[in-house]
């Protein structure tokens, strides 16, 4: 359900789950867009009055347009999608970016910044974000002295109790404030003192998606329509690799294109037995003859994986590393450790 003035979700519930998964205590609310000027969260700006129409009326695609005024844009469009047979929501924002006009970029005035709120109703969720081959919480999966101002993330975040959680995929929007709009420190900061010390409990996301708050060699304002996307999958108990699915599906979308030559067998290549291992990469090998392929352990646990192989077999699969020599010999099953990656080269008949 959207709130009939803002178009942000205020309403989210899954099948089987008694539950609202939109937090509005805060005051925002789920995909709601949030303009600052300046270093003063007071004062966010939200859009004006919203026109919300029906853009898509199934019966494959349902969609809602949502059409606000909305500051630092000339108009701003959201598109909150249910595709069915699909357990997820998308969210399409575009915002067609005015240009911030300011004496000087180096001034609070001519500090800017667009958000997106995800405000999750999911009490006691604890905060995981996924990094390139890892998942960490703030506060307690950082180094001392680690920004918690904002986070980068990979692909996506995650916020989850012990019995239910959200996974939240960011497609093009990489930086995340986790607890509130954190991001506030303009220009070059060398006072060390000044940055946040601790995120704490939270179960809050928010996007930051356009900035010009650092003095940087490019240009200080930015224009022009611009596209953030972004999903939402309810979920049971929170299962890593199955996110990683999600949000790679999500990122690398299947593309159709017609085929030549031969055709093809319609059976994988090779198989794994354990939906904790991912196939992160299948390649021909420098040489010619063979195939390398590297298998990450998503699940955040050791896993002895099987690997089968149509025809033709392999004569030969071998542990291997960048090199992409045989090393060991495999027989049965691969070794592959908790977050870790382990290439394989399976030498061809």
């Amino acid at each position: 359900r959207l709130d009939e003035k803002t178009g942000a979700v205020v309403d989210l519930r899954a099948a089987g789950l008694d539950v609202n998964l939109a937090d509005t205590a805060s005051g925002h609310a789920i995909n709601q867009y949030l303009y600052l000027i300046g270093d003063n969260p007071a004062d966010l700006k939200p859009t004006g009055p919203a026109k919300i129409t029906v853009h898509e009326a199934g019966p494959l695609v349902a969609s809602l347009l949502v059409e606000s005024d909305a500051p630092g844009c000339h108009k701003l469009r959201q598109e909150v999608r249910l595709v069915a047979g699909l357990d997820r929501v998308e969210f399409i924002n575009l915002v067609d970016k005015s240009r911030l006009v300011a004496p000087s970029y180096h001034a609070r005035e001519g500090k800017e910044s667009v958000n997106f709120a995800f405000p999750f109703g999911v009490p006691d969720g604890q905060v995981r974000l996924e990094v390139p081959f890892g998942v960490f919480q703030p506060d307690t999966g950082q180094i001392p002295s680690a920004c918690k101002n904002w986070f980068t993330v990979n692909r996506w975040a995650d916020v989850s109790n012990a019995d239910f959680g959200l996974t939240w995929v960011t497609l093009d929007a990489p930086l995340v404030q986790v607890g509130g709009v954190t991001a506030t420190l303009l220009n070059s900061q060398a006072n060390p003192d000044i940055w946040r010390k601790q995120v704490g409990p939270t179960q809050k996301l928010y996007s930051w998606a356009m900035n010009n708050h650092w003095g940087t060699n490019y240009r200080a304002y930015q224009e022009g329509p611009v596209a953030f996307r972004f999903v939402l999958r309810p979920h049971r108990k929170l299962d890593a690799a199955e996110a990683s699915r999600l949000a790679i599906g999500m990122s690398q979308p299947l593309l159709a294109a017609g085929a030549r030559g031969l055709r093809a067998p319609g059976i994988p290549r090779l198989t794994i037995d354990s939906p904790d291992v991912l196939v992160m990469g299948l390649k021909p090998s420098d040489d010619g003859r063979a195939i390398v392929v590297r298998l990450w352990g998503g699940a955040g646990k050791d896993v002895q994986a099987k690997v089968t192989w149509s025809a033709p077999v392999p004569r030969r699969v071998s542990l291997s590393d960048l090199s992409e020599q045989p090393l060991a010999e495999v027989k049965d099953t691969v070794p592959v450790p908790a977050w870790g990656v382990v290439t394989l080269r399976a030498d061809l008949p």
